[in-house]
């Protein structure tokens, strides 16, 4: 009797130590602190980069935010086998602020390192509302210029020689974006860069409030599943294969109100090449909208034609 007892105990002590052990699912979340200070943003930016850092290397992988809205001063640079997740399942439940740089998978705007293994996802990842963007009357030219995630990028050398359809080796490979909010609030330029890089794969996603640019951009880059995702209020374009893609794909997304802000900008570029209207319609041999709709459809062969930007019909 007394054995049965002792061996029915024993089966209890190993049930309860098991249950009560830690695992990757019951990982204690990042010690960030809630508060809009300079000082607790950057603290909390080299808490995450150490957890991130930590995680990778040490083969621990998980990294997971507590719920609460979390300013970062500085980039934060993804690294290889981390999965980096909000509190819960809900990803506004755990917001990361960014007040000056962007999410990225590079250490500069030249480096190019290889990176795998990244899982996102349960949390949003936005841009400070406050930080300094494009508007076309009152700030046309000091705003802030990077994408809000960046998996992989084109150096500026690269950029400035124009298209290249060829295809470039992949350094950022079997990347998951899952069930987050990523949201630019109008600032910088697109909200997801993804540059030689293969496997990529973003799902039910609201990606939301580009600035100038695209809501997901892609350049050099293979296997890429952009899939059930809503892309919303974008500066240019939704979804933008840009040059030397292949075997992607682009299914079950919304794209709603798209080219919201870029169009004022090219105008405001045309504008300071040729402050004159008219003359640039002339010199680039192209004939300017009238001023008013001509329902009559019957103008005369020498007739004027008249351009007003504030009251072109919508």
């Amino acid at each position: 009797m007394s054995k049965t007892i002792m061996y029915i105990t024993g089966f209890f002590l190993i049930f309860l130590i098991l249950f009560s052990l830690p695992n990757n699912t019951q990982a204690s979340a990042v010690p960030l602190s809630q508060g809009t200070t300079s000082a607790i943003a950057t603290q909390n930016a080299v808490t995450l980069q150490n957890a991130i850092n930590q995680a990778s290397t040490s083969g621990k992988k998980q990294v997971t935010l507590p719920t609460g809205t979390f300013y970062i001063n500085g980039k934060i640079i993804l690294k290889s086998h981390i999965l980096l997740q909000g509190a819960s399942a809900s990803p506004a439940a755990t917001r990361l602020t960014m007040n000056n740089a962007s999410m990225t998978t590079d250490t500069t705007a030249t480096s190019q390192e290889s990176a795998t293994d990244i899982t996102l996802q349960n949390f949003t990842l936005q841009y400070n509302p406050n930080m300094s963007k494009y508007n076309y009357l009152t700030n046309p030219t000091n705003f802030y210029k990077d994408n809000l995630l960046n998996i992989g990028q084109i150096t500026p050398s690269e950029s400035n020689t124009g298209y290249k359809p060829a295809h470039k080796k992949a350094l950022k490979t079997n990347i998951k974006i899952n069930n987050m909010i990523l949201n630019a609030n109008q600032v910088g330029l697109a909200v997801v860069n993804i540059a030689k890089a293969e496997n990529i794969t973003i799902n039910k996603t609201q990606v939301l409030n580009s600035g100038l640019q695209s809501g997901i951009t892609m350049t050099y880059t293979s296997n890429v599943k952009i899939t059930n995702n809503t892309v919303k209020n974008i500066g240019r374009a939704g979804i933008v294969q840009y040059y030397g893609n292949t075997n992607s794909l682009v299914a079950g997304n919304k794209v709603i109100d798209w080219m919201q802000r870029y169009g004022s900008y090219h105008y405001d570029a045309v504008k300071k090449k040729w402050p004159n209207t008219r003359q640039y319609a002339r010199r680039s041999n192209r004939q300017l909208r009238p001023s008013q709709p001509n329902y009559n459809n019957h103008k005369q062969p020498n007739q004027s034609v008249h351009s007003s930007r504030q009251s072109q019909p919508q």
